[in-house]
């Protein structure tokens, strides 16, 4: 790793560095005082830099004209703009101009800054894979060793057709697995539910028809179905693994603005494309957002998806089916949902992301409803608070004054 860290502040360049050699201890950094070097675009070439860590203000010019510049060569280094001034107006115009990420010098920490230099460079990667290789399948994940994931798999029912190699996960209705499919010997994820649910004809139909419907999306962001049948008595569904985990698990730890909103925005792309299928999600949550290795996401589960065309919504009797902390008000009022029902489920998720912490808090299930339904919406406090007419615009009670596509949302951030 080698970074190029360009700050007038030689202590807060020496700060820098030590940060990210305790992520990295074998990392190369190299300081740059633009009082007496100027730009260092020219100095930047190909493949030099894993990195660029670039001062908002940088000699008094303007930083984010220096980002511009340094991203009209399509395979230079990403780069991080740090700012001891400035909220989310700049932050937008970083993006816009190509900047990885915004940081804030005040209260910066090693882990937030490993954070997004991590995601910057595991971003950059996936750009330059994609103008290299244009047609190169966003579904097929690296081979890894199986043996360093999850458990023996000695409760696993045989599946015909794969070689069930490990145990990863196990939920209140289906055990999840790695495994091979023995035809090319790629790695999967098999996910194996419970007998009971086989005799229950509601859950064959949206089963069957979930297969149907996902199958025919092809996209970045919507995880990739291999298969789907019965072993025995025990449905299964074959589906894309994700070695990057989930948003749950990131959660844990710092999210920046600019992260948030990058993640927003490709969750927006998923919701876009399944919308234009005539599908939607219906509960949309971290758990049901994975990232490849590459760091792109994808969303995931879709057993409670609708096809807006069909005429049976297939909802079990006497029970909630979505997760109520992130429902929509109409979702939690049993009444009809569409695409905007979605839109409203990521704005909880965006406000997570922001705040660090979940929006509504509740014992139960009823008081979670009690608060999508008749609470205010969430405000973000002060340095946040740019991102508030976004957050307006997702979590608007009645549906008609929400963002009203994906298509829209996007659009809007500009990502």
């Amino acid at each position: 790793m080698h970074f190029l860290i360009v700050d007038e502040s030689g202590p807060f360049r020496a700060e820098l560095a030590l940060m990210l050699r305790e992520r990295w201890p074998d990392a190369e950094t190299d300081e740059w005082d633009p009082r007496f070097q100027g730009n260092p675009c020219s100095s930047l070439g190909r493949d030099r830099y894993s990195a660029v860590l670039l001062d908002s203000q940088p000699a008094g010019a303007d930083g984010i004209e220096w980002v511009a510049e340094i991203g009209k060569d399509p395979f230079a280094p990403p780069v991080i703009l740090i700012t001891a001034h400035g909220g989310e107006f700049l932050a937008v115009k970083a993006m816009k101009a190509g900047a990885a990420d915004f940081l804030r010098k005040e209260g910066l920490t090693p882990e937030l800054l490993v954070r997004s230099v991590d995601d910057a460079i595991k971003e950059h990667q996936a750009q330059v894979v994609e103008r290299t290789y244009p047609d190169a399948s966003f579904g097929r994940t690296l081979q890894f060793d199986a043996k360093k994931i999850g458990k023996a798999a000695k409760d696993a029912n045989p599946v015909p057709g794969y070689r069930i190699e490990r145990k990863i996960g196990e939920g209140g209705m289906a055990k999840v697995y790695l495994a091979e499919r023995e035809s090319d010997n790629l790695q999967l994820v098999l996910k194996i539910l419970g007998p009971q649910l086989r005799s229950d004809e509601v859950f064959r139909k949206r089963f069957i028809r979930e297969y149907d419907l996902i199958v025919a999306i092809e996209n970045e962001h919507v995880a990739k179905i291999y298969g789907q049948g019965f072993t025995g008595q025990h449905p299964f569904i074959a589906m894309e693994y994700f070695p990057g985990g989930d948003l749950k698990v990131r959660l844990e730890q710092p999210v920046t603005a600019m992260g948030a909103l990058r993640i927003t925005s490709q969750i927006a792309k998923a919701l876009d494309a399944i919308h234009a299928h005539g599908v939607i999600h219906r509960d949309l949550k971290p758990q049901n957002i994975l990232f490849r290795e590459n760091g792109r996401l994808a969303i995931v589960d879709f057993g409670l998806a609708r096809d807006l065309g069909a005429e049976s919504s297939l909802t079990m009797q006497g029970g909630l089916l979505a997760t109520p902390r992130y429902m929509s008000p109409e979702q939690c009022m049993g009444q009809p949902v569409d695409a905007r029902s979605d839109l409203y489920s990521l704005g909880i998720i965006f406000v997570e992301m922001l705040v660090g912490k979940r929006v509504f808090e509740a014992d139960n299930p009823a008081a979670l409803i009690y608060q999508h339904v008749h609470g205010p919406i969430p405000q973000l406090p002060g340095k946040l608070a740019g991102y508030q007419p976004i957050v307006n615009k997702l979590l608007a009670k009645k549906p008609e004054y929400r963002f009203q596509s994906a298509r829209d949302l996007f659009a809007y951030i500009a990502i």
